[in-house]
């Protein structure tokens, strides 16, 4: 006698061969989906010599070096937290990613690199890179168009 589930509420039949799991609204799972698990990321660096607000791709890279060439400031702004969002559709309320932010600057004590925060997002930290210095911000997803970038 052949073991069927055709008399049941949801016959297993009926669903045929496992299809793919949809990816939401178009983001991916890393391993298990646990916010909690750490991930590795491939660092595309991104080279600046002038003020600039950076595109959500900079910003995905992980790594941006600023290098003026003059004894003077350069200011770089996140993209906005609704650029952000729209990016990446799937990340969820505490989500993270990290930005590097290096001053390589030579020509003089005042080239600093200041960081500011494009519409939605709150830097909590010094937002000031000092000449041959570097800044870590770890991103947090906060809300819908909301987030806020943690000095390391």
């Amino acid at each position: 006698m052949a073991i069927t589930t055709q008399g049941a509420s949801y016959p297993l039949e009926s669903f045929g061969p496992t299809p793919a799991i949809p990816s939401g609204t178009g983001g991916y799972q890393l391993g298990a989906g646990d916010l909690t698990e750490s991930n590795m990321q491939v660092a595309v660096v991104t080279a600046l010599t002038g003020d600039a607000t950076l595109t959500v791709s900079q910003v995905a890279g992980g790594v941006i070096t600023c290098n003026k060439g003059s004894d003077a400031g350069l200011t770089v702004t996140t993209p906005t937290a609704a650029a952000l969002d729209t990016a990446n559709p799937s990340m969820k309320v505490g989500s993270t990613f990290e930005l590097t932010i290096t001053n390589n600057n030579n020509s003089g004590a005042s080239s600093t690199v200041t960081f500011a925060a494009g519409t939605g997002v709150t830097i909590v930290g010094s937002p000031t890179v000092a000449r041959y210095g570097g800044s870590t911000y770890r991103f947090v997803k906060t809300g819908t168009a909301a987030y806020s970038a943690y000095l390391k």
